[in-house]
Formats: C-alpha cells, sequence, structure tokens
C-alpha cells in the first residue's frame, strides 16, 4: 500500500493512492458499470488501453463525454514498457480502462504484480469478458478447455501451438475458445475466416482429426445489437461473411443433448 504523507493545516495525514483496472465490457462505452463509472470520474487521470481488446461500438470521444474528462490512450508500448500510469500511482489516483474484464489478458496480471510489488495499492472493476458470454453459443461454461489464441503470420513466423491445445482439448471432450489475432496499429483484425484457413494448415502439417467437415462456431461482434454466431462445418464456415471485427472461434468437443440442441438452433 502506498503511504503518502502530506501536510494539511498544519498537520501530517497519511493518502492512499490507488491503480484501478476497470472493465468496459463487450462492446461500447454503456457496458461499464456504475461502480467502474463512478470510479474513472473520481481519478485524477484516467487511461484507455487499446492494446489487448478494442471496443468497436464506440470512440475515444465517447467514452469521454461519459466520464466528463479527457483520457489518455496506451498502446503495446506505453502499456506493457513506458508504463506512465505505474509511475503516477504512487501519488494519484489512476485509473486504466481495459476491454472486456481486466484480468481476461496476461499483461493485466502483470501488471498487478508490479505495481503491488512496488508498494501501489490496487483494485479492480470487472466487467462483461469473452470468456464468459461466448456461452451464447449454447455450449457449457464448465465445459471449456485451455484457451488458445491463433496470430497472424509472417514470414518465417507460423507458429501452430494453438492446434496443439485443441487437440488437447479435444481428447478429454472439453471445447476450445480461440481468441484471434489483432494489430490495433496496423488497423489488422484476425478474422473467422483466416483463422479457419490457419486452423487447416495446422492439421494438415500435424495431423489428427480436423478437416473441412469439422464442426465449429463462429462469434463476430459479441455484445453488439447485430452480433453474429454461426454454427457449421470449418468449409461452410470458410464461405461465411462474418462482417467486421471482433471475431473469435469455438471448436466443440463432446456435446451433450442440451448443448446439441442449442447449436443445432444456429
Amino acid at each position: 500500500m502506498s503511504n503518502i504523507i502530506r501536510f494539511k493545516r498544519g498537520r501530517l495525514i497519511t493518502v492512499f493512492m490507488t491503480l484501478y483496472l476497470i472493465g468496459i465490457g463487450l462492446w461500447d462505452e454503456k457496458d461499464i458499470s456504475v461502480k467502474g463509472l463512478e470510479t474513472a470520474k473520481s481519478c485524477e487521470k484516467v487511461y484507455l488501453e487499446k492494446y489487448t481488446s478494442v471496443l468497436f461500438g464506440t470512440s475515444k470521444e465517447k467514452i469521454e463525454k461519459l466520464l466528463g474528462k479527457e483520457l489518455v490512450l496506451l498502446d503495446r508500448k506505453a502499456m506493457e514498457q513506458d508504463k506512465p500510469y505505474m509511475l503516477e500511482a504512487k501519488d494519484k489516483e489512476i485509473a486504466v480502462l481495459v476491454g472486456g474484464d481486466p484480468l481476461s489478458a496476461t499483461t493485466h496480471m502483470e501488471t498487478l504484480l508490479e505495481a503491488k510489488d512496488k508498494g501501489i495499492t490496487t483494485s479492480v472493476i470487472h466487467a462483461a469478458s469473452v470468456l464468459v458470454s461466448v456461452a451464447e453459443s449454447g455450449l457449457y461454461m464448465y465445459k471449456f478447455g485451455k484457451t488458445c489464441s491463433v496470430p497472424f503470420w509472417s514470414e518465417g513466423y507460423e507458429p501452430i501451438s494453438f492446434y496443439d491445445v485443441i487437440l488437447e482439448n479435444k481428447g478429454i471432450g472439453a471445447h476450445t475458445l480461440v481468441l484471434l489475432d489483432l494489430k490495433p496499429e496496423e488497423e489488422r483484425f484476425m478474422t473467422v475466416n483466416q483463422a479457419l484457413e490457419l486452423l487447416l494448415k495446422a492439421a494438415n502439417e500435424k495431423g489428427g482429426d480436423l478437416n473441412e467437415e469439422t464442426y465449429v462456431v463462429g462469434i463476430a461482434r459479441m455484445g453488439s445489437e447485430d452480433q453474429l454466431i454461426k454454427f457449421g462445418t470449418i468449409a461452410e464456415l470458410m464461405k461465411t461473411d462474418f462482417g467486421g471485427p471482433m471475431h473469435i472461434l469455438v471448436v466443440p468437443g463432446d456435446l451433450n443433448p442440451i448443448e446439441a440442441e442449442n447449436l443445432s438452433k444456429l
């Protein structure tokens, strides 16, 4: 806990400063909780992290209007290397707004750990996350295994470790939530179609029972009014236009009767 000693009218007082990580939900500025909104308004400075997630249903300006204060953007370098919020939280109330839930990304887990090591008080205000909202697909949350991510490939960089996770989960009958890469600074957001193409390439290289006839679930713009959830074979979904970002993919494991019925209605 950060103890700041100050003089007030000739008396010593102790002020405890806090670094808040505040989730702002899945789609727009209205997804933030009342607690998150009130806390952000009370902070001396508010940052908006745009590295691990992007809310496409809103804008920096709309969030600023809601809060009544200016936001400072955090890209990857600022979030993970420069960390201005960490230095300022030693003597100011600082908030970092995060798309989804703050603890959905390992980046923010590391932020909390570092802050505590520096003696900075921390507080997390949770919000809707794709890790839970994916249950709108009709699949039971408790039957999901490890989550994996599909990165954009580039020359000399074609990782397929995500495929190993999918096979491992399928081996125990578990579903796999597959997060898709995003590079906001380049305006690149992986689509379900692109992810499935890489999934087939990985299957061709490593083997296993995944192929064009494997059933998967594609989801786009979770939490929005035009949210799209499609169930079908890889071949079918590769031909589907999922529209704008952001997209995620689910590879189902063993289905119980209710899950199977839910998926059939998609």
